[in-house]
């Protein structure tokens, strides 16, 4: 069956940020990881859609057609520029979905309009415990502009869980790649104090997925985010899977979520 996905460009004060959406139901929005565009995660849409849920990607500042000043820019900047999509779209409280990088601006946008919030989903979520050295290398080489085709397939080894993964990966994030984001991006983690986004206060339930191989957003840091949030967070750790988990264990990926969901409107 064909799927309808609706886009568009919110023009805010000092960006234009370039949305997807699809489906119908309670809106799930999706941030994709540093250095990417959205278009890695339209697997994991077409299941959430699939499911009974209205799914809005969003990209950020400088990926695919979003523009946007790099002046100043914090992670608040950029949870700003969601809440701006999610006004526009008159979305309501949503269900905020981050990966990676993506993760931070989602607590940040947890923590700063938190009206907008039904609840958290973070995939791959980082921040405290570093990642290996060889996947903080391979994360330079993302990040990296003028990286070539053959070093970033080189780091896709320590983006998957399994090594049989990597071409799959490769596949999924080369028309992904955003590397003029990358700057604006890294500039963000530096400008925004840990303390800002890390376990923002609240209400909103939590749902953490895990890699129990990811390299680079080790998987203890989902454990220290779960100590730190309590009951409202519930921690999934997936035997085998590494950062790029959505990519290489989609469905998985969006069987845990929908899980997660209906088991909250079990207990409304």
């Amino acid at each position: 069956m064909e799927k309808t996905v609706r886009t568009g460009i919110v023009e805010l004060a000092d960006a234009g940020i370039e949305y997807f959406d699809q489906g119908q139901g309670e809106p799930v929005v999706m941030l994709p990881g540093g250095s990417l565009n959205v278009t890695y995660m339209q697997n994991l849409a077409d299941a959430l859609a699939d499911a009974g849920y209205r799914v809005v990607r969003i990209n950020p500042r400088r990926a695919g057609n979003s523009t946007g000043s790099a002046e100043n820019v914090t992670l608040h900047t950029l949870a700003d520029d969601v809440a701006g999509v999610v006004r526009a779209l008159d979305l309501g409280p949503v269900h905020i979905l981050g990966h990676a990088f993506g993760n931070r601006v989602a607590r940040a946008f947890a923590a700063d309009h938190p009206d907008l919030v039904r609840t958290v989903i973070l995939l791959a979520a980082g921040g405290k415990i570093p990642p290996q050295p060889e996947a903080q290398q391979a994360l330079r080489t993302i990040f990296d502009p003028n990286a070539g085709d053959a070093e970033y397939l080189d780091a896709m080894r320590y983006m998957v869980g399994d090594p049989a993964d990597v071409e799959t990966a490769w596949a999924a994030l080369k028309p992904s790649r955003a590397p003029q984001a990358a700057p604006l991006q890294a500039g963000t983690a530096r400008n925004t104090p840990l303390e800002d986004w890390w376990a923002p206060p609240g209400e909103a339930p939590y749902l953490v997925l895990q890699g129990t191989h990811d390299q680079a957003a080790p998987p203890e840091n989902g454990e220290l985010l779960k100590a730190d949030l309590g009951d409202r967070a519930t921690l999934i750790a997936l035997e085998g899977a590494g950062h790029l988990m959505l990519v290489t264990r989609a469905q998985e990926v969006a069987e845990s979520i929908v899980n997660f969901l209906k088991s909250l409107e079990v207990t409304k």
